[in-house]
């Protein structure tokens, strides 16, 4: 399915469809590139889109009338089906902890008891998992940075890690201090040839100190990092 892209700064429409109170289901129709997903006609109206296994489920039969409550339950559902699959795409790309996707589905104007659902849901499948996403982005963050755990731990706790698993997960992933400060420290040294020693020097450290490395490191690994290009 393909949502329509909105305007930088408008609110995304309602993922709610318009049920009515009443009524009697007249029809189900396929659900156009979706064969898992069915169309729930009330009055030969179009309504809920929802599951073909929420369906069944339910016993939803022709004829049958609806109730304000069994209308509220197809709303719920459409509603659900549209953050699943959202979620399913957004976590296909790359791993996403628990706080990414309510935040990615809250912006996508779904409502809180839904987003609560979908995130239960999601990690009874064990598609969601901070403690599997916290080694895995530490890691990936190592790689691709060069840093200190207490930068790693920042990063993670981003993401709403708790305390203790951002620690665990960063103290893995970081690797000896020293070798890493010294790895930003020759990289950033070619960057800053051009400079004055005096502003060299202050830059570099300035650097280090964001990745979170402590003072000590970061003279002994400036001081390394100087040796390396001179020699």
């Amino acid at each position: 399915m393909t949502y329509p892209r909105h305007r930088t700064g408008s609110k995304p429409k309602p993922k709610r469809p318009d049920m009515p109170d009443s009524g009697t289901i007249t029809g189900f129709g396929a659900a156009r590139g979706d064969i898992d997903s069915c169309i729930v006609k009330v009055d030969g109206r179009k309504t809920a889109t929802i599951m073909e296994t929420d369906r069944v489920d339910l016993g939803l039969k022709l004829d049958m009338p609806l109730s304000s409550g069994l209308s509220e339950r197809l709303a719920d559902l459409h509603e659900y089906r549209l953050a699943r699959r959202a979620c399913f795409q957004r976590i296909a790309r790359k791993s996403r902890s628990i706080k990414d996707i309510r935040d990615f589905l809250r912006k996508r104007s779904h409502t809180e008891r839904i987003i609560e659902l979908a995130v239960t849901r999601l990690h009874e499948m064990g598609l969601l998992d901070d403690e599997r996403f916290a080694n895995e982005a530490a890691t990936s963050i190592a790689r691709r940075t060069p840093s200190s755990a207490r930068f790693l731990e920042h990063r993670l706790r981003q993401h709403g890690i708790s305390p203790e698993e951002a620690a665990k997960a960063a103290q893995e992933a970081a690797g000896n201090p020293l070798e890493e400060a010294t790895k930003v420290a020759v990289k950033a040294l070619r960057s800053l040839r051009s400079y004055e020693p005096d502003v060299r020097l202050q830059r570099l450290h300035g650097r280090l100190a964001r990745r979170g490395f402590d003072y000590d490191v970061i003279k002994q690994a400036v001081d390394k990092a100087i040796e390396e290009m001179d020699s």
